[in-house]
């Protein structure tokens, strides 16, 4: 068979008798290359990934959301880009980084111990022992919150009992012992350490192990690049945490100890948000009763004084046609009174940095927009001192912006508040006017009454204090995981690596490169004997 190219013949068939001699050449480096691929799956450990799905809950809060407010949330998850943000007050981006943040996986390192890998030689492969190793180290100082290097130990114990230790940091040594009893300390240029036997030791046989003892900020480092978490889908609020790990038990404890750690976090938050509204509210509740008890004293004094008995029922008639008058005023006192003590709180020094109290009964939404997102600011400083080192630049510039929103909505509580004394200037006129047509009722009725107004007021904001305290207690008892478990951590069946197809296609392909680099070789030694 013959074929055309650039106007040049090229036999085909002569190039095939050529070369088709060399076939032993492509049998043994197929064969030889074949077995290699063997032992190297032998020898390989395999790599499984290991999965969790968590999914976040909305903050309902003690009554839930409204219904605009969860028909909203509704609607805007059903677009592609509706999941990936918010949900109930909850980003899910912010999430999404504080169970990759880099001081969850440092007390991850602590909690589990990940620092200390220890590596068993188990003919034909080496064994990575995650709690079941022979030997165990440990110090005394806690040297791996500062250590900042990887500090490799051999670990050599013989059938007679004795045990050596070397210490290398890269190439050099740093230490070595060799005793015959536990525990064994060795003194390197980073610490000493100590080795000890565990309940998977067995006396009287040769055991091989390599230790690697590293710091915690550097595994943390690690583990924070090995574990991925990301979106299971932009529509849903389902968070999926991914590892690969050689064992699967320790990935198993990573993924579920890093869900707990994330749970735990968000309660201590929570409680903490919610311990701050019981402070805030008992101190204004014991304020109120103090204003309340001054006013019983003085109506029961002026009853003593006036030797007044059945004035109620005087008046009573007098107070139900005025009940309309009357609830705007207590309106009008209460939203006065609310709004003054959140200028208070926000007034005073200590509470630079703490969430304002929103649900203490305030109506104007321009306010209460402007204090949610003042808390969202302080929430967001919150969780950045959480995951980043003292003296970052970052955490002054948001103490800066935190200080401007603070001033702004000052500004407008100062202006909100302004307005409410202007209604109360208004409704007092309004009273004037009222009492000036009821002139002819005697001085001590209207004193009486003026009083007992007084004293309705204070008791009214005592009891919504008092139900403020109780809702917040509720909320507190109630402080639920901020993840819910959907799939705890499981491992896929197969492996990420080595994997047998993949092996066999690159030593098919090797084999054919040598081979082809053999058959070159020896035509061109041919080629220049014939010279």
């Amino acid at each position: 068979m013959k074929s055309v190219e650039n106007n040049e013949f090229i036999d085909i068939k002569a190039i095939y008798k050529r070369y088709i001699k060399y076939w032993p050449v492509f049998v043994v480096s197929i064969f030889v290359l074949g077995i290699l691929g063997v032992v190297y799956l032998k020898i390989k450990p395999p790599v499984l990934q290991v999965n969790a799905n968590i999914l976040i809950k909305e903050d309902k809060g003690i009554s839930g959301t409204s219904a605009s407010a969860a028909a909203a949330s509704e609607m805007m998850q059903s677009f592609a880009f509706g999941g990936s943000s918010a949900m109930g007050g909850v980003s899910v981006n912010d999430e999404l980084f504080l169970l990759s943040s880099y001081s969850i996986f440092r007390d991850l390192s602590k909690n589990l111990g990940l620092n200390v890998q220890y590596l068993l030689s188990d003919f034909p492969r080496t064994k990575d022992c995650y709690k079941d190793s022979p030997i165990s180290v440990y110090t005394v100082n806690p040297l791996a919150d500062t250590l900042r290097a990887v500090i490799n130990f051999d670990v050599n114990l013989s059938k007679n009992g004795v045990c050596k230790i070397k210490a290398k940091n890269g190439w050099k040594k740093i230490g070595s012992v060799e005793t015959k009893e536990f525990p064994v300390k060795l003194n390197t240029d980073f610490g000493t350490f100590y080795f000890d036997t565990t309940k998977y030791y067995i006396p009287k046989k040769n055991t091989s192990l390599e230790i690697n003892y590293m710091g915690h900020n550097l595994c943390a480092e690690i583990y924070q690049k090995q574990v991925t978490v990301d979106l299971y889908s932009k529509k849903a609020n389902v968070i999926s945490l991914m590892m690969e790990e050689v064992n699967p038990k320790r990935g198993f404890d990573i993924l579920n100890t890093l869900v707990n750690f994330y749970n735990k976090n968000g309660e201590i938050d929570k409680n903490d948000e919610t311990k701050l509204m019981d402070e805030f509210l008992t101190e204004r509740i014991s304020l109120m009763e103090a204003e309340l008890d001054s006013v019983e004293r003085d109506i029961e004094l002026y009853k003593k004084t006036n030797n007044l008995t059945d004035i109620e029922t005087e008046a009573k008639i007098i107070l139900e046609k005025s009940q309309d008058f009357k609830e705007r005023q207590i309106e009008a006192e209460s939203q006065y009174t609310v709004i003054q003590l959140v200028e208070e709180f926000l007034t005073k020094d200590e509470n630079r940095y703490s969430l304002v109290p929103l649900n203490i009964g305030l109506s104007d939404r321009t306010v209460l927009e402007g204090l949610q997102t003042y808390n969202e600011a302080l929430l967001e400083r919150i969780k950045l001192m959480m995951t980043t080192k003292p003296g970052n630049p970052a955490i002054d510039l948001v103490n800066k912006q935190i200080d401007a929103m603070r001033s702004n909505m000052l500004e407008t509580v100062r202006s909100i508040k302004s307005g409410f004394s202007r209604s109360r200037t208004e409704l007092q006129s309004q009273e004037n006017y009222f009492l000036s047509r009821i002139a002819n009722m005697p001085q001590q009725e209207r004193e009486f009454i003026t009083m007992k107004r007084q004293q309705m007021i204070k008791q009214e904001l005592f009891l919504f204090l008092l139900q403020k305290r109780e809702e917040n207690a509720l909320t507190q008892a109630l402080v639920k995981p901020r993840a819910k478990i959907v799939d705890s951590a499981y491992v896929l069946s197969e492996p990420v690596s080595p994997k047998s197809s993949v092996v066999l296609v690159v030593v098919t392909i090797l084999s054919v490169i040598i081979s082809m680099f053999y058959i070159v070789c020896v035509e061109l030694l041919r080629k220049r004997k014939k010279v």
